[in-house]
């Protein structure tokens, strides 16, 4: 396997037309490991990303981090991605989202704002609404333990 550092640096130049065919493909791969082999490559290395109900992530190591714990408190997170638009070097991709999360099916919309520096991707800022997946949380008492450890830790929820 290879080291964050070593799939910083090994993908090419990333562009903003790229990124919509590109955030499609790693979403439709197995999480986490294929998705973030996907993604590390194209993430620059003081990459912030910002999504609700985590913490910020700054650089490769805490945005994979942030990932396997979505992953992790989210099972069979998918994506489906509705459209996109790009101006200069900020890409906006809007999506559909299935989750379970215990028995139940979570499904909410976000949009995702990307900036695209030095062939990399600078910034992520996630827009959506928390609420539903907050409802299934509330539903499912046995969930609450998990999901304020990955809420409130930058260390990997367990299952």
């Amino acid at each position: 396997l290879l080291t964050v550092s070593q799939y910083v640096t090994s993908r090419p130049v990333l562009t903003p037309a790229d990124l919509p065919g590109m955030f499609a493909e790693g979403w439709a791969l197995p999480k986490p490991d294929a998705f973030l082999a996907h993604f590390l490559p194209v993430i620059g290395a003081d990459a912030t990303f910002r999504q609700p109900m985590f913490p910020d992530a700054h650089g490769p190591a805490e945005i994979e981090q942030m990932f396997r714990r979505l992953f992790v408190l989210l099972p069979h997170f998918n994506v489906t991605v509705r459209r996109s638009a790009i101006a200069g070097d900020a890409v906006f991709i809007e999506s559909g989202c299935t989750a379970t999360l215990g028995r139940a099916a979570v499904r909410f919309g976000v949009c995702d704002r990307f900036l695209i520096r030095d062939g990399k991707v600078a910034e992520r800022r996630a827009f959506s609404d928390p609420l539903p997946v907050l409802l299934a949380v509330l539903a499912h008492p046995a969930n609450w333990p998990r999901v304020i450890r990955a809420r409130a830790s930058r260390m990997p929820a367990q299952s």
